[in-house]
């Protein structure tokens, strides 16, 4: 569908693996994603990067088959029927403008076939991140859906990273997958893989367009990969084969920590992490209790 003078890069990824950091850098070195962005907002202060259109698209195609919009859902094959085809299609060509256009959806992932059948030239980008600190982070945003369904978020980081990986080892020429570790680490060289790999000419990135410390990890806690791998030991071996295929291969700061994950949970973490619980309890009650006081008085 894409003309011979303009390329499409598609970028994807399990949520909360820093698809929306990479999309940002992308966007400043030169890649149009659109106009029409999803807003700011819980999760991602600077932005999700998400063109209004394909994150639509998805949702509604998500909903066709009674299915979460949010793409928290283990469907293998999710059909895309007649209808969406043609709206696809009026999406691509209002987008496709630019000599180098694309846009990042993590939700893109659980289509992959579908782009690829509807662009057979299109490039993809695929992001990944430990599955941990994507479980954290999707903790820490607070979805219902995990508060009842907690062991969900590790069945989406493998059910999301092992479409990436089927869809590398059928189209490898037409795939790039890196850690969100080397892209904040070597961003340059990055850039340079894309150029390279895909015949692009996107610039270098500003450096200031990024505060690293949005990209919150706790890469020193050894509790939470080794409750991951005694439940979901899946999910460890996914982790692996991705750093196996990265594109862009260096030390990864969890290499070590792998390294350190235990056979079985220690005794004593459970009981940590109860007690703190019960004395967060208490200070968010005491916290209460002192909010009341003060209106009063005001």
């Amino acid at each position: 569908m894409q003309t011979k003078s303009n390329s499409v890069l598609i970028l994807t990824g399990m949520h909360r693996s820093g698809t929306s950091f990479t999309t940002s850098l992308l966007q400043n070195a030169g890649l149009d994603i659109g106009q029409r962005l999803i807003a700011a907002g819980n999760g991602n202060v600077k932005g999700f990067f998400e063109n209004v259109d394909f994150v639509r698209f998805h949702e509604a195609v998500l909903r066709s088959q009674n299915l979460d919009e949010i793409g928290w859902t283990l469907e293998d094959n999710i059909p895309v029927k007649e209808p969406y085809l043609q709206q696809a299609q009026e999406i691509v060509c209002r987008n496709s403008q630019a000599t180098i256009w694309g846009w990042k959806d993590p939700r893109t992932a659980l289509f992959l076939d579908f782009w690829a059948e509807l662009l057979p030239e299109a490039k993809f980008l695929f992001i990944y991140r430990s599955p941990w600190e994507v479980v954290d982070s999707l903790y820490r945003r607070g979805d219902e859906i995990f508060v009842k369904h907690p062991e969900l978020a590790v069945k989406l980081w493998i059910h999301y990273n092992q479409k990436l990986l089927n869809f590398i080892d059928k189209f490898p020429d037409q795939c790039l997958l890196v850690s969100v570790y080397s892209i904040v680490n070597h961003t340059a060289k990055f850039i340079e893989l894309i150029n390279a790999k895909f015949d692009l000419n996107l610039k270098t990135p500003a450096s200031n367009i990024y505060e690293r410390s949005l990209l919150y990890t706790q890469t020193t806690d050894i509790y939470r990969p080794t409750l991951i791998a005694y439940h979901f030991p899946q999910a460890i071996n996914i982790y692996l084969k991705l750093n196996s295929k990265e594109s862009l291969p260096g030390h990864s700061p969890d290499e070590s920590l792998l390294e350190q994950i235990k056979t079985a949970p220690d005794q004593t973490w459970a009981f940590q992490d109860w007690i703190h619980i019960r004395h967060l309890e208490k200070k968010v009650k005491s916290l209460r209790s002192e909010l009341k006081k003060r209106v009063k008085v005001i």
